[in-house]
C-alpha cells in the first residue's frame, strides 16, 4: 500500500487527503491548526497537528517513510519552501509542492521539489488520480468515476497487436487513440507525433502514447 503525507489542510489539501484515503491509500494528514486536523481525523489514516517546518517533529512522526509527500500550504510560501527542503533532507522519495505562481514554482523546483501543483489550475481530485496512478500522464474526468487518460504503452503491451491484447474484455477499458512518433522522413522534429485510430490489427510500439477511456477503478489497475 502506498503511503502519503499531505501537509497543509486547506480546501485543496483536505480534498486531496480524502481522495487518496478513499481510494485505499495510507494517508498522514498534517496541519498546524488542531481544529482543522480534528475535522479530518475520521477520513484519513492519521491526522496530526504539528509545525511542518519543525524537523524534529517530522522525524518523530517517521515522515521519511512515506512514498510521497504533498506540501499543500497555500497561505505561507516561506513555510511551504522550508517544508519542501526538510522533506527532501529527511529522505522522502517524492515531494510535490504547491505554488501560487510561476515564480514560486521555479523556486520550489530549485530547492528540490519533484513536482509542482497549482490548485488554481488543477483540482485535488485530478491530483489524487495522478498520485494514485503515476504512470498516467493526464486524466480528464468525463463523468463521476469515469475518465479519459493519456499514458505510455505498458512494457507488456509493446510490439503486440490490439486484437491480441483484447483490453476491453481483459481490463474493461477502451483505447480511443494511439499517439505515435512520426518516422524520421515524415517528422518535423524529434517530438512530432501523429494520431492513429486504433484497429484490431494495430501493433503498439514502445514509444507510443495511448488515450484510454474507462472507469477510474479500472484505469488505475492497468499494467505499467
Amino acid at each position: 500500500m502506498e503511503r502519503y503525507a499531505v501537509i497543509g489542510l486547506g480546501r485543496f489539501g483536505s480534498q486531496l487527503a480524502t481522495t487518496l484515503a478513499t481510494n485505499g491509500a495510507e494517508v498522514i494528514a498534517i496541519d498546524r491548526d488542531r481544529h482543522t486536523v480534528e475535522e479530518l481525523r475520521d477520513r484519513v489514516t492519521l491526522a496530526i497537528a504539528l509545525d511542518s517546518t519543525d524537523e524534529a517533529a517530522l522525524r518523530i512522526q517517521g515522515i521519511e517513510q512515506v512514498d510521497c509527500a504533498v506540501v499543500g500550504i497555500g497561505h505561507d510560501f516561506e513555510a511551504a519552501a522550508l517544508s519542501t527542503v526538510l522533506l527532501k533532507r529527511l529522505g522522502v522519495a517524492r515531494v510535490i509542492s504547491r505554488a501560487g505562481n510561476d515564480m514560486q514554482a521555479q523556486i520550489l523546483r530549485s530547492i528540490g521539489a519533484d513536482g509542482i501543483v497549482q490548485p488554481e489550475d488543477e483540482s485535488a481530485d485530478r491530483w489524487g488520480s495522478r498520485l494514485l496512478a503515476p504512470f498516467i500522464i493526464d486524466h480528464v474526468e468525463l463523468g463521476e468515476g469515469y475518465g479519459l487518460v493519456r499514458m505510455k504503452v505498458p512494457e507488456s503491451w509493446a510490439d503486440r497487436p490490439l486484437a491480441d491484447l483484447d483490453v476491453r474484455n481483459k481490463h474493461n477499458v477502451t483505447i480511443v487513440a494511439i499517439n505515435r512518433l512520426r518516422t524520421e522522413e515524415d517528422s518535423g522534429g524529434p517530438e512530432d507525433r501523429e494520431v492513429i485510430l486504433p484497429q484490431p490489427s494495430s501493433q503498439l510500439l514502445g514509444t507510443d502514447m495511448l488515450v484510454i477511456a474507462g472507469f477510474d477503478k479500472d484505469l488505475k489497475r492497468l499494467p505499467r
